[in-house]
This record gives C-alpha cells, structure tokens and sequence, in this order.
C-alpha cells in the first residue's frame, strides 16, 4: 500500500518550490516586473552572489525531493538548512546592534522550523512499525 503524503509535508515543499522560483527570478531582472511586487534588484550583481543562488537553488531542490520522498535526511537537511540562515541571520543582526535589517530571514527561518519540527513524525519509522 502506497503511503499518502501528508498536507503538511507538501506545505513546506510548495514554501521551498517557491522559494526556488524567486531566486530563479532574481537571476533576470525586471524592473518593471519585479518593482511591482517592491523588489528592486542591483543591475550589476557579483559574481559570487550568483554563485550562492545556484547552490540555494540547488539545496532547495535536494531538500524538497527527500521532503517529497518521505526521506529522513530531506527532513534533517531541512532542519540544518533553517538552523543555518537563523544563526546567519541573527549575526547579523549582532553586527548591525539596533540596525536589523536582516529581521525577515530571522523570522523566516522561525516560522520554517516551527512548520518543519511538528512533521517529524511522518519521517522517522517507529522500530515496531514494518
């Protein structure tokens, strides 16, 4: 018997799916595009910027595939991935002291932890269970 996927796993992969096609976005910028939506890109991105978006890319889509499977280590790299940008994030935030600027990847990365411990029940098997 196939398992079903539960709703909340599908969430977070939709969230990371749409995280994926903003950055692939941010690759060709728009103005008229994306100023609509209050994003204003850099004409002249660095080179090593649009190296990190390729790996974010990248790690998104491993992450969501192991999500989508059911895997144990999509739901860790998931975790780690979270873990990460919030302590990135709140460095930042420690540099700037008063100046957070960083406050949405703060939270961001909150509320993806808070969406992605509850699930964990759908990824590690119980030993009784066949």
């Amino acid at each position: 018997m196939k398992v079903k996927r539960p709703g909340l796993v599908t969430f977070i992969v939709d969230l990371n799916f749409l995280n994926v096609f903003l950055l692939i976005v941010s690759f060709f910028p728009k103005p008229k595009f994306t100023e609509q939506f209050g994003f204003f890109f850099n004409p002249t991105p660095s080179f090593s910027e649009g190296i990190i978006n390729i790996l974010m890319i990248i790690s998104l889509l491993t992450i969501s595939y192991g999500l989508l499977k059911l895997k144990k280590w999509g739901y860790l790299l998931m975790i780690a991935y979270n873990l990460f940008f919030l302590i990135l994030s709140m460095l930042f935030m420690l540099k700037q002291l008063g100046q957070s600027y960083n406050m949405p990847g703060f939270i961001t990365s909150i509320l993806g932890l808070m969406i992605t411990f509850p699930s964990k029940r759908y990824f590690i098997k119980e030993k009784g269970s066949s």
